[in-house]
């Protein structure tokens, strides 16, 4: 968070989102729907991750690319979360 200059008052809805789409597990795959890491990137986003495909493994690039997703898109962590609530996805 501090890398990407994000808020603290971001910090639990971020964590939330992660731990519906991966359980925090580094490097996680969904073979199903081509997903992978923390924040389950789909292969067209895995350029918002610091070194594209092979920041996956590393658990601060993997984060880094989740939160530019999630903030590029829905602009806060509580804005996307509202969206995954609602959908279980975001």
């Amino acid at each position: 968070m501090t890398i990407e200059g994000v808020p603290l008052t971001q910090f639990n809805d971020l964590l939330w989102i992660m731990a519906q789409e991966s359980g925090g597990t580094v490097g996680m795959r969904n073979g199903k729907l081509a997903t992978r890491g923390m924040y389950q990137l789909l292969p067209s986003q895995c350029e918002l991750n610091p070194n594209g495909e092979k920041s996956f493994g590393n658990a601060v690039e993997e984060c880094q690319g989740g939160i530019r997703y999630i903030l590029g898109r829905y602009h806060t962590a509580a804005s996307a979360r509202l969206v995954w609530e609602a959908n279980h996805w975001c």
